[in-house]
């Protein structure tokens, strides 16, 4: 891809395994990347050390797996899957640091991140999550899929825009995005399996999902490692929102007039430009002017949460509490009114981290859905701010784990969650 080139939309073979017969260490697709953007003779050389298996100097620890350097290797080897083979390598050698235990979520032999504030849930949230545990035949043919950042936060979607559709998920039903940003392929494959069991019991002719990320990884990936399911249809909830915008099914009551900066989605830039539009569409349609951050679209950096990823970082809380202040700051340098996202997770991301944020930081953070809510004449139920208060709380009751040497692996994810999880 060259800078200015439209981007259309990917497809599996994006994701598919590194081409070492055609690679020659160029090292472009390293100067591209948001992240570590290295100088092009030093990212020859550690083009040729991960090639040979060797230690990097910076890229094995510091990579993201946002996916960026893919786009920019003109000979399509896909660079970012030989930092997952060489990440799970070292996995298969080494194990996890102890501190990454709390991030796994379809382990619910022992406490995550997320277990530990659904267990800390409003009464209101807990009915609305057990609902969409129902496992009796869908109401149509079409399953609306929330996924873990969503479940974490389910008053967002409590909305006149979402009363017709099917919500069905759980947490043990993720969709193992974080597995395979991290290099757990063997995992994946069992998610994978689980998933099928679960569709094939309920059925769907069509799913629609409420986040970028679960699209990206149903379109995308999965099929590559053993879902066979086969839907109609697989939508994002943008693609979808849009439609509804110009069907003239959303009408606008209030013009919101605000400036809106945009932190995008990981996954985004997988389906292209149009895609990439429509969040930027909606914010215009609602009487937002965007301005945008040094660091978006194709371009854009991870919330934050990425820089967990690595082996070595292994979800260390100081490293990803940087990466995420890197994206406040250049957020809040926009002069913006509003910083907005269109991913669950990003929202829950910033809202935690900006309790370790040192800097005033007077925008407010809302979800696309939310100011949606408020251009069509609903007050948001506003959820976050408890939800991110609780994360963090248990955050920081593994703090001492941080610094701890010892490791662990990953336990086997079996067929079927245990019925009583969550």
């Amino acid at each position: 891809m060259q800078r200015g080139e439209k981007l259309e939309p990917v497809g599996p073979d994006f994701f598919g395994g590194f081409r070492f017969d055609l690679c020659d260490a160029c090292g472009e697709c390293l100067t591209h990347c948001p992240v570590v953007d290295l100088p092009l003779e030093m990212a020859k050389n550690e083009m040729r050390s991960m090639i040979d298996g060797n230690p990097t100097d910076r890229l094995l620890s510091d990579c993201q797996s946002c996916f960026t350097c893919n786009f920019y290797c003109e000979k399509e080897c896909n660079p970012a899957s030989l930092v997952l083979q060489r990440w799970n390598e070292q996995y298969q050698r080494e194990g996890l640091r102890i501190r990454a235990k709390y991030y796994m979520t379809l382990h619910p032999n022992y406490p995550n991140f997320r277990s530990y504030a659904v267990e800390r849930m409003t009464p209101e949230e807990r009915e609305i999550i057990a609902r969409w545990r129902n496992e009796e035949p869908l109401k149509g043919d079409t399953l609306t899929y929330p996924g873990c950042n969503v479940i974490l936060t389910p008053t967002l979607v409590q909305s006149e825009l979402f009363k017709d559709l099917d919500i069905r998920g759980r947490l043990e039903y993720c969709c193992g995005e974080t597995l395979f940003r991290t290099g757990f392929v063997d995992e994946v494959r069992r998610v994978a399996k689980r998933l099928n069991n679960w569709f094939n019991r309920l059925k769907p002719k069509h799913l629609l999902v409420l986040c970028t990320a679960g699209t990206n990884v149903f379109r995308n990936v999965l099929p590559n490692h053993g879902l066979d399911y086969e839907f109609e249809s697989v939508t994002s909830y943008l693609d979808w929102l849009w439609s509804r915008f110009d069907s003239g099914d959303i009408e606008v009551k209030n013009q919101l007039d605000l400036t809106v900066t945009i932190q995008d989605s990981c996954y985004s830039k997988m389906f292209g430009d149009d895609y990439m539009d429509i969040p930027r569409n909606i914010l215009e349609t609602i009487g937002c002017d965007v301005v945008e951050m040094p660091y978006n679209r194709e371009n854009m950096r991870c919330c934050g949460i990425g820089a967990g990823f690595s082996v070595d970082s292994a979800y260390h809380a100081f490293k990803m509490r940087g990466a995420t202040s890197t994206n406040l700051d250049h957020a809040r340098a926009t002069g913006a009114d509003v910083f907005c996202v269109y991913c669950s997770g990003c929202l829950q991301t910033f809202y935690s981290a900006k309790k370790l944020y040192f800097k005033p930081f007077r925008m407010e953070i809302l979800h696309l859905i939310e100011l949606v809510q408020l251009a069509i004449g609903e007050v948001p139920r506003r959820m976050i701010g408890r939800t991110s208060s609780k994360t963090f709380r248990g955050l920081m009751r593994q703090l001492p784990k941080q610094w701890s040497r010892k490791t662990f692996r990953l336990p086997d994810i079996p067929d079927e969650p245990e019925r009583d999880a969550y």
